[in-house]
């Protein structure tokens, strides 16, 4: 009999610290669109929620979009 396990990981702060990853995408997408970017620490807040509704918060629902697309530009080839 075949027997599987399945491992599951969080690492969404429990095993890895995404904070330097997703802040720094962020301000990324906040520069590439002329935006003042807050410091990391200011932008911890946005880890955990879903990153759409963060940066709508950041930047504005007409903007929300094309920071997103920044941040997965940035996210894709860097992290």
């Amino acid at each position: 009999m075949l027997m599987r396990k399945t491992v599951l990981f969080d690492l969404d702060g429990t095993l890895g610290d995404p904070k330097v990853g997703i802040t720094a995408c962020i301000q990324f997408a906040l520069s590439e669109l002329s935006i003042a970017a807050p410091s990391a620490d200011d932008l911890t807040w946005c880890i955990g929620p879903p990153l759409h509704l963060s940066l709508d918060q950041l930047v504005g629902p007409r903007l929300g979009a094309q920071a997103l697309r920044l941040y997965r530009q940035r996210f894709t080839q860097i992290g």
